[in-house]
C-alpha cells in the first residue's frame, strides 16, 4: 500500500513517515498542498493522509482531487479539537476518516488496519444488485420499490466509509435493518455490531454498561466489566432511538466522538476506541434539538451520513415482497406446512396504509398464518385482521381424525340407575366446544366461553350464571362489557 503524508510541520512529517514506514508501507510525504497534487500523478498513493491546514491552501481541495474521476483513492484527515467541524465536512466529502492532534499511534494502526482490509471484492457489489434484481434482497433489505432501490444504493456507498451515519424514519420502517446491512457491507463486517436501545439503557447502570467497570466501582462490582464499547471494538455501535439519550449521556458520547478515548467507571485508564457510529431516530432530530432534547453540537457529530427512510405507506410495491419473505421466516419458525397468498390477500395488503410499517406487516402476515386452514391465505382472513377482530372470531382450524362435535357434543355414557334411567350431568346440559389458542386473550376466551353457554342453556342467563358459578349481575355486566345482544 502506498501513503501520500501531507504535513507542514516538519517534526510530525517525519514521525509519520518512520511509523508507517516501518509497519511495511510504501510512504512519500508533502509540505505543501500544491506538492500534494504533484505526487498523486507521480506516486499515485492509495492512501492520502492529510492535515486539513496546509500554507497554501486546504486540506478539502486534496481530498476532492484525491477522489477525482471514481478514484478508489482514500483519505485521512488529520485535524486539532479546535476543526473538528471540518474534519466533520471532509467525512461528508468523502474522508475515510479522521484522527486528532496529537496522534495516538494505536488510533493511526487501528485506522491502517481497516485500510488494508481493502475495499468489497470487486464482484460482491454486482452480486447483491443481481440478488436484488432476482429476489428483492440486498442483504438484509428487501423491498422492489424506486425508494428502495434507491436506499440500497446509498447504503452500498455508506458503506464504504467509516463515517457516522444516522438514519432517521418511522417506528418500524426499518432503521435497524438498514443499519445492519451497512455494517455487513463495511470492513468492518467481521467484527461485532452492537446495538444499544439509548431509550431502554438504566440511568443507574448506563455508564457501566456502555464504558464497563473495575471491580470495586461500586457495591456489587465484584469483578471487572467490559462495556459495550469494547465488545464493538474495530466493529460498529448502533444507538437505536438516540434522541431518547438522557443529557446527561449526550455529554458523555460528545467527548468519546471528539478524543476518541473513554474510561471504566471507576477506572483512571484511558482506553481509546475504534468504533464506528451508526444511530437512528423515529423523530424528527431538528425538532429534538429545538424541544431542547438532543444537543445540537452531538447531533453534527453523528448526522455526517445521514439516511431517510420512507414509511411502507409511501412504498406500497414493497408489500407483496415483504409479505412472501415474511411468511417465509413465519413458516421456517411455526415448523408447519407451507402457504401462499391469493392473488386478491396481496392486493389487499398493498391498499392497507400500515401505520405500524414493516413491523405491522410482519405481524399480520404471522397471525394470517396461524389461523388460515389449507395451503393458502385469503383474502377474507387478512381483512379480518385487519380490521381488528379478534382471534376467537375465527372458524377454527379442523383436526385430523373425529370432529370435535363427534366427541364432544353427545354426553358420554352415563351409569345405569337403579330403575334403569341413565343419569346425566349436574347441569343436564350437553357441552358445547369453545376454540381456545396459545396466545389468545383471557378477554376473548372468556367472551366465547360466556357465548357459547349462553348458547348451550338458550339464552337463559339465570341458568348460565349457575353454570359458571358467577352471580346474575356479573352476567349482565359482561354482557354489556362485551357487547353481546342479550
Amino acid at each position: 500500500m502506498k501513503v501520500l503524508v501531507v504535513e507542514d510541520d516538519a517534526e510530525t512529517r517525519d514521525i509519520l513517515q518512520a511509523f508507517l514506514a516501518d509497519t511495511g508501507l510504501d510512504v512519500r510525504t508533502a509540505a505543501t498542498l500544491a506538492e500534494a497534487k504533484a505526487a498523486l500523478s507521480a506516486f499515485d498513493p492509495d492512501v492520502c493522509l492529510t492535515d486539513l491546514k496546509l500554507p497554501d491552501g486546504d486540506g478539502l481541495d486534496l481530498l476532492r482531487e484525491a477522489g477525482a474521476g471514481g478514484s478508489a483513492r482514500e483519505t485521512v484527515v488529520l485535524t486539532g479539537h479546535g476543526s473538528i467541524d471540518t474534519a466533520i465536512e471532509a467525512m461528508k466529502a468523502g474522508a475515510f476518516d479522521f484522527l486528532l492532534k496529537p496522534l495516538r499511534p494505536s488510533q493511526l494502526e487501528a485506522v491502517f488496519d481497516r485500510l488494508k482490509m481493502g475495499a468489497r471484492d470487486t464482484n460482491v457489489d454486482e452480486d447483491l444488485w443481481k440478488t436484488f434484481r432476482e429476489s428483492g434482497r440486498f442483504g438484509a433489505i428487501v423491498g422492489a420499490s424506486t425508494a428502495t432501490q434507491e436506499l440500497c444504493a446509498i447504503v452500498s456507498r455508506l458503506a464504504r466509509s467509516d463515517a457516522p451515519v444516522m438514519i432517521t424514519g418511522e417506528s418500524g420502517s426499518g432503521k435497524e435493518v438498514a443499519a445492519q446491512t451497512i455494517h455487513a457491507l463495511s470492513r468492518r463486517r467481521h467484527k461485532a455490531l452492537v446495538a444499544i436501545n439509548c431509550g431502554a439503557v438504566s440511568a443507574n447502570l448506563v455508564e457501566s454498561e456502555l464504558f464497563g467497570h473495575e471491580r470495586g466501582a461500586f457495591t456489587g462490582a465484584d469483578k471487572r466489566r467490559v462495556g459495550y464499547f469494547e465488545v464493538a471494538r474495530e466493529g460498529t455501535l448502533f444507538l437505536d432511538e438516540v434522541t431518547e439519550m438522557s443529557a446527561e449521556l449526550q455529554i458523555r458520547f460528545l467527548r468519546i466522538l471528539e478524543t476518541r478515548t473513554f474510561r471504566r467507571v471507576g477506572g483512571n485508564e484511558e482506553i481509546s476506541t475504534d468504533v464506528r457510529i451508526i444511530s437512528s431516530s423515529n423523530r424528527d432530530p431538528l425538532e429534538a434539538i429545538e424541544k431542547k432534547v438532543l444537543r445540537e453540537d452531538l447531533y453534527y457529530r453523528l448526522n455526517v451520513l445521514p439516511i431517510h427512510i420512507l414509511p411502507l405507506r409511501e412504498r406500497p410495491d414493497d408489500v407483496p415482497i415483504l409479505a412472501k419473505h415474511f411468511l417465509d421466516l413465519v413458516t421456517q419458525a411455526e415448523g408447519g406446512s407451507r402457504r401462499r397468498f391469493s392473488a386478491g390477500t396481496l392486493d389487499r395488503l398493498a391498499a392497507h396504509s400500515w401505520p405500524g410499517n414493516v413491523r405491522e406487516l410482519r405481524n399480520v402476515v404471522h397471525r394470517a398464518y396461524v389461523l388460515s386452514d389449507g395451503v393458502s391465505i385469503e383474502e377474507a382472513v387478512v381483512q379480518k385482521i385487519l380490521s381488528g377482530h379478534p382471534s376467537g372470531s375465527f372458524p377454527a382450524v379442523q383436526p385430523t381424525g373425529p370432529s370435535i362435535e363427534e366427541a364432544t357434543v353427545a354426553p358420554p355414557a352415563a351409569p345405569e340407575a337403579s330403575d334403569g334411567d341413565p343419569v346425566l350431568p349436574e347441569s343436564g346440559i350437553a357441552p358445547l366446544p369453545i376454540e381456545v389458542r396459545v396466545g389468545d386473550s383471557l378477554r376473548d376466551v372468556e367472551r366465547r366461553l360466556l357465548e357459547r353457554t349462553l348458547e348451550a342453556v338458550g339464552g337463559n342467563k339465570r341458568k348460565a350464571a349457575e353454570m359458571l358459578r358467577v352471580s346474575l349481575k356479573t352476567i349482565y355486566n359482561k354482557l354489556k362489557e362485551f357487547q353481546i345482544e342479550g
